[in-house]
Protein backbone atom coordinates (compact mmCIF):
# COMPACT_ATOMS: atom_id res chain seq x y z
CA UNK A 1 0.00 0.00 0.00
CA UNK A 2 1.43 3.36 -1.01
CA UNK A 3 -0.17 5.50 1.71
CA UNK A 4 -1.69 7.89 -0.82
CA UNK A 5 -5.41 8.49 -0.27
CA UNK A 6 -7.61 10.32 -2.76
CA UNK A 7 -9.65 13.31 -1.61
CA UNK A 8 -12.86 11.45 -2.51
CA UNK A 9 -11.94 8.42 -0.40
CA UNK A 10 -10.77 10.62 2.46
CA UNK A 11 -14.01 12.65 2.56
CA UNK A 12 -16.11 9.49 2.21
CA UNK A 13 -14.43 7.93 5.26
CA UNK A 14 -13.90 11.06 7.37
CA UNK A 15 -16.46 13.61 6.17
CA UNK A 16 -19.57 11.48 5.93
CA UNK A 17 -21.12 12.66 9.21
CA UNK A 18 -21.88 16.08 10.60
CA UNK A 19 -18.36 17.36 9.93
CA UNK A 20 -15.65 16.97 7.35
CA UNK A 21 -13.36 18.68 4.86
CA UNK A 22 -14.05 20.83 1.80
CA UNK A 23 -12.26 20.59 -1.53
CA UNK A 24 -10.65 24.01 -0.83
CA UNK A 25 -9.03 22.71 2.36
CA UNK A 26 -11.48 23.92 4.99
CA UNK A 27 -13.10 22.07 7.85
CA UNK A 28 -16.88 22.18 8.05
CA UNK A 29 -19.52 21.42 10.62
CA UNK A 30 -23.21 20.92 9.89
CA UNK A 31 -25.81 23.30 11.32
CA UNK A 32 -29.46 24.10 10.69
CA UNK A 33 -29.74 26.85 8.12
CA UNK A 34 -31.58 29.88 9.55
CA UNK A 35 -30.38 32.31 6.85
CA UNK A 36 -33.18 31.84 4.30
CA UNK A 37 -31.96 30.04 1.17
CA UNK A 38 -28.22 29.66 1.75
CA UNK A 39 -25.61 31.55 -0.26
CA UNK A 40 -22.05 30.21 -0.43
CA UNK A 41 -19.54 32.45 1.34
CA UNK A 42 -22.01 34.19 3.65
CA UNK A 43 -20.47 34.94 7.05
CA UNK A 44 -22.62 33.47 9.85
CA UNK A 45 -23.11 33.61 13.62
CA UNK A 46 -24.59 31.04 15.97
CA UNK A 47 -28.36 31.58 15.83
CA UNK A 48 -29.97 33.43 18.71
CA UNK A 49 -33.41 31.94 17.97
CA UNK A 50 -32.90 28.33 16.76
CA UNK A 51 -30.83 25.65 18.44
CA UNK A 52 -27.83 24.23 16.54
CA UNK A 53 -28.42 26.78 13.77
CA UNK A 54 -26.67 29.68 12.05
CA UNK A 55 -27.94 33.17 11.19
CA UNK A 56 -26.41 35.70 8.79
CA UNK A 57 -23.76 37.58 10.77
CA UNK A 58 -24.91 41.12 11.56
CA UNK A 59 -22.84 44.04 10.25
CA UNK A 60 -19.64 44.63 12.26
CA UNK A 61 -20.27 41.69 14.60
CA UNK A 62 -17.43 40.34 16.74
CA UNK A 63 -19.14 36.91 16.85
CA UNK A 64 -18.65 35.15 13.48
CA UNK A 65 -18.35 31.36 13.64
CA UNK A 66 -17.95 30.45 9.96
CA UNK A 67 -19.10 30.80 6.36
CA UNK A 68 -21.77 28.93 4.43
CA UNK A 69 -20.29 26.27 2.13
CA UNK A 70 -23.37 25.33 0.06
CA UNK A 71 -25.67 27.61 -1.93
CA UNK A 72 -29.33 26.77 -2.36
CA UNK A 73 -29.98 25.00 0.94
CA UNK A 74 -33.52 25.71 2.19
CA UNK A 75 -34.14 27.44 5.49
CA UNK A 76 -34.51 24.82 8.25
CA UNK A 77 -32.36 22.23 6.43
CA UNK A 78 -28.84 21.06 7.27
CA UNK A 79 -26.09 23.23 5.82
CA UNK A 80 -22.30 22.90 5.84
CA UNK A 81 -20.46 25.79 7.49
CA UNK A 82 -16.70 26.16 7.10
CA UNK A 83 -15.29 26.89 10.56
CA UNK A 84 -11.53 26.69 9.94
CA UNK A 85 -9.04 26.37 7.10
CA UNK A 86 -9.38 27.66 3.57
CA UNK A 87 -12.78 29.08 2.62
CA UNK A 88 -14.45 31.10 -0.11
CA UNK A 89 -16.01 34.20 1.52
CA UNK A 90 -18.32 36.85 0.03
CA UNK A 91 -16.68 40.25 -0.23
CA UNK A 92 -18.65 43.39 0.48
CA UNK A 93 -19.84 44.54 -2.97
CA UNK A 94 -17.40 46.86 -4.79
CA UNK A 95 -14.51 45.84 -2.49
CA UNK A 96 -11.32 44.23 -3.75
CA UNK A 97 -9.39 41.42 -2.11
CA UNK A 98 -5.62 41.56 -1.80
CA UNK A 99 -3.39 38.61 -0.99
CA UNK A 100 -2.01 38.82 2.55
CA UNK A 101 -4.57 41.32 3.85
CA UNK A 102 -6.43 41.00 7.16
CA UNK A 103 -10.14 40.01 6.75
CA UNK A 104 -13.10 40.88 8.96
CA UNK A 105 -16.89 41.12 9.09
CA UNK A 106 -17.87 44.23 7.12
CA UNK A 107 -20.47 46.89 7.74
CA UNK A 108 -22.80 44.83 5.51
CA UNK A 109 -24.42 41.77 7.13
CA UNK A 110 -22.86 38.45 6.05
CA UNK A 111 -20.00 40.05 4.11
CA UNK A 112 -16.24 40.44 4.52
CA UNK A 113 -13.92 43.39 4.07
CA UNK A 114 -10.13 43.51 3.99
CA UNK A 115 -7.40 45.93 4.99
CA UNK A 116 -3.61 46.00 4.84
CA UNK A 117 -3.02 46.40 8.58
CA UNK A 118 -4.59 44.81 11.64
CA UNK A 119 -7.21 47.19 13.08
CA UNK A 120 -7.70 48.32 16.67
CA UNK A 121 -8.54 45.70 19.31
CA UNK A 122 -12.29 46.32 19.09
CA UNK A 123 -12.38 45.95 15.30
CA UNK A 124 -9.84 43.10 15.42
CA UNK A 125 -12.48 40.96 17.16
CA UNK A 126 -14.44 40.94 13.86
CA UNK A 127 -11.64 38.92 12.23
CA UNK A 128 -12.45 35.97 9.98
CA UNK A 129 -8.92 35.35 8.67
CA UNK A 130 -6.30 36.40 6.13
CA UNK A 131 -6.57 36.76 2.36
CA UNK A 132 -5.03 34.12 0.10
CA UNK A 133 -6.08 35.76 -3.18
CA UNK A 134 -6.22 39.01 -5.07
CA UNK A 135 -9.71 39.46 -6.48
CA UNK A 136 -11.26 42.28 -8.50
CA UNK A 137 -14.23 44.16 -7.11
CA UNK A 138 -17.75 43.39 -8.23
CA UNK A 139 -21.08 42.09 -6.98
CA UNK A 140 -21.28 38.83 -5.00
CA UNK A 141 -17.56 38.09 -5.43
CA UNK A 142 -16.07 35.14 -3.53
CA UNK A 143 -12.47 35.36 -2.33
CA UNK A 144 -10.25 32.66 -0.82
CA UNK A 145 -9.04 33.18 2.76
CA UNK A 146 -7.32 31.22 5.51
CA UNK A 147 -10.06 31.32 8.10
CA UNK A 148 -9.56 31.76 11.83
CA UNK A 149 -11.29 33.76 14.52
CA UNK A 150 -10.30 35.76 17.60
Amino acid sequence: MSGVVSYDLFTTRIGSGSNGFTSEGGMYETFINNTGTSVKGTVVNASITVGNAVDIAPANTPLPIGVIYNSGIANGSSVKVVVYGKAQVLLKNSEVATVGYWCGVSDVAGRMYQQATVPSTTDHNREVGHSLATTASGTNVLSLIQMHFN
